[in-house]
């Protein structure tokens, strides 16, 4: 889902981007617009307090001698909003009246919008609250608050030049900017001096024919030019500008940093959003790879449960079985002998076989999910194509049938959970649609419009962390935009919210308290923990399984999640201390399709599949360490997700 406010953020994230680029630079760059409207260019800069008019004259009779001859003068001067965007947050950083008069702007243009979608239950009372908080104390502003006070549109005195010299194959172009700064910092006297330069190298290259990529390539004599630019000055112009800083008095490089504090904050925003921020990690290295093995399916999983076949799932059942979907949904039904003495948990129920049972009348099924008294419920698909919900318990002989009908709308669920009410709750973009265990249908309409309204108000407060469904198996449509927030699908309101700063959500507790996501961080990908309460990351963990990522699985409360990715692994973790259990290894030409944990909380089950279809599917248990149980209990129960090809935990 694309940000809302996105075109209007356009100019700025270029700029960001710009200054990413450019972070390695030489000492005290900054980018600026050479001409109004021009890319932002990185160059050198001073902080002279010295009136503008001296400093400007001073530099147009330097720029006019034998050794710097050349340049092109220009008057820039004009309203502050029509210049760079971080001057309008230089000036509020300096001015305490102008900060209060931007933060009272943007509070009144909120206020009305929150309210509204306050009314209509796009957002909670909590978000209203943190969302005004965060708005009262952003750090920029947008440019319609800008535009409209007075302080803005009064000229401020700006000056350029520019020369260009070389052939035509070859140019260097040195520009540069003097403005005051006295207005905006409230300094009686303070004038910005700053320049850089370019080389520019264009090669022509002669080529017999073009080509349409895809289709062909034909005739057609023609020059192809190559145009080659990196950032260099002209070595007269900066001996010139530095000896005039000297002379000057030019504020110590430190100082000018300060004073210009808002505008590498602005850098340091930019390069947050591009990159997660680094995390606690958890050592993973020190614990060895433990290798696993299990029981041997039938041959016929491999087209029962296809490779490349994203629907189906494995859950696991209150007896202990587990039931899996597919082109014939079964039931895995484990048996098991007291494990040998030194085994870990010893005295234990040990699976020794496994009996595999048909589940009649499920037909083709997908999504699977259970409820706390046993009731599953299944995604089908009959055989002339029409989508259906099925409803079964162990040992019931056949499925209840709930064709969704002309009624339903015959496009992608976007969503689907168990409300406590019981039955079942299908979102497909913003409508919602319950069924009853009896069969009775009903739909809302969500107000995602208004939901985007209020979350736009806060592009310039909090960062846009889009997650498109979490699933936290409470019952409610988990999503996350400026934070995470669950919406009731009986009465198509916001009733639960959590902060967060990490996008792409897509597991966890509410129970335990933890999301997982996967995160790109400077230091590389890793998977990552994040606390509900506080939206902080709690550890970040570098391993294979953040690559490929196949399924998660996670314990009644939370207190377990095990993760399969690339290299055959799955990691067990234990979320309430923050630790890795175990550092597991299925055979290694398999990979996992599927995990589960029990209801009991003391194994997990994982489904591994032969890579290229050469050996059968296995089953394998893994017994949780005794101090590590978690066991189902009222509505707390085990939960997983599956993604195999799709890109649903990438």
């Amino acid at each position: 889902m694309a940000h809302p406010g996105a075109p209007r953020r356009f100019k700025r994230i270029l700029a960001v981007s710009t200054l990413l680029l450019s972070a390695s630079a030489a000492a005290a760059p900054i980018l600026m617009q050479p001409l109004p409207g021009a890319p932002y260019t990185p160059g050198r800069y001073y902080l002279i307090p010295q009136p503008y008019a001296q400093v400007k004259a001073d530099i147009e009779q330097g720029l006019a001698g034998k050794d710097l001859g050349g340049f092109d003068g220009r008057d820039d001067s004009g309203p502050l909003s029509a210049m760079e965007f971080y001057w309008a947050e230089i000036g509020a950083r300096h001015l305490p009246a102008l900060k209060q008069a931007l933060e009272k702007q943007a509070s009144q243009a909120a206020d009305p919008v929150l309210a509204k979608a306050l009314a209509a239950g796009a957002l909670s009372p909590q978000e209203r609250d943190a969302f005004r908080a965060a708005i009262a104390s952003q750090p920029d502003y947008a440019q319609e608050h800008i535009k409209s006070l007075p302080f803005f549109s009064q000229p401020v005195a700006r000056w350029s030049f520019q020369r260009e010299r070389g052939k035509a194959r070859r140019t260097q172009a040195d520009y540069g900017t003097v403005m005051d700064l006295s207005g905006v910092t409230g300094r009686e006297a303070l004038t910005l001096v700053w320049h850089g330069g370019a080389d520019t190298t264009v090669t022509r290259h002669f080529r017999m024919t073009s080509c349409m990529v895809g289709v062909t390539c034909f005739p057609d004599p023609h020059f192809e030019y190559d145009r080659q630019r990196i950032e260099h000055t002209d070595a007269a112009l900066d001996r010139y500008l530095d000896g005039l800083a000297r002379r000057l008095q030019a504020l110590p490089e430190a100082d000018a940093d300060r004073v210009m504090q808002a505008y590498f904050d602005a850098y340091a925003r930019g390069r947050a959003t591009a990159t997660a921020s680094a995390a606690p990690t958890v050592a993973a290295a020190t614990l060895p790879q433990t290798s696993v093995s299990g029981i041997r399916l039938p041959a016929d999983e491999s087209d029962l449960r296809r490779y490349d076949n994203d629907s189906w799932r494995l859950l696991a059942l209150p007896d202990g079985s587990l039931l899996a979907s597919g082109a014939a949904t079964q039931r895995f039904v484990p048996r098991t002998t007291p494990a040998a003495e030194g085994a870990p948990r010893s005295g234990q129920n040990a699976v020794t076989a496994v009996d595999r049972e048909a589940a009649a009348g499920f037909g083709l099924a997908g999504a699977l999910k259970i409820t706390a008294d046993g009731q599953v419920w299944a995604q089908g698909l009959r055989e002339d194509g029409a989508r259906t919900l099925l409803a079964w318990r162990p040992g019931q002989r056949g499925v209840v049938v709930h064709p969704l009908g002309a009624r339903f709308p015959d496009r992608y669920i976007d969503d689907w959970t168990l409300p406590a009410a019981g039955g079942v709750a299908l979102r497909v973009g913003d409508e919602l649609y319950t069924v009853t265990p009896q069969g009775r249908w009903s739909q809302r309409s969500w107000n995602g419009a208004l939901r985007r309204d209020a979350v736009d108000t806060l592009e310039h407060a909090l960062p846009w962390v889009p997650s498109d469904a979490i699933q936290f198996g409470d019952g409610l449509f988990w999503a996350a935009d400026r934070d995470g927030y669950g919406i009731d699908p009986g009465g198509a309101r916001v009733v639960a919210s959590f902060p967060t700063a990490t996008p792409k959500l897509l597991f966890g507790s509410r129970r335990g308290e933890w999301a997982l996501a996967v995160a790109e961080t400077p230091d590389g990908r890793r998977l990552r923990a994040i606390d509900l309460r506080t939206g902080l990351a709690r550890f970040d963990l570098e391993t294979p399984a953040v690559y490929y990522t196949s399924a998660a699985a996670r314990s009644a409360h939370g207190r377990l999640l095990a993760v399969s990715g690339a290299d055959s692994t799955v990691i067990v973790l234990d979320m309430t201390q923050g630790r890795l259990l175990a550092n597991l290894r299925v055979p290694k030409e398999y990979s996992v399709s599927a995990l589960a944990f029990s209801w009991a909380g003391d194994r997990l089950w994982i489904y591994a599949r032969p890579v290229g279809n050469n050996d059968v599917a296995q089953l394998i248990a893994w017994d949780a360490p005794a101090g590590a149980i978690d066991p189902a209990r009222g509505r707390d129960l085990p939960d997983q997700i599956r993604c195999d090809y799709s890109m649903a935990c990438r």
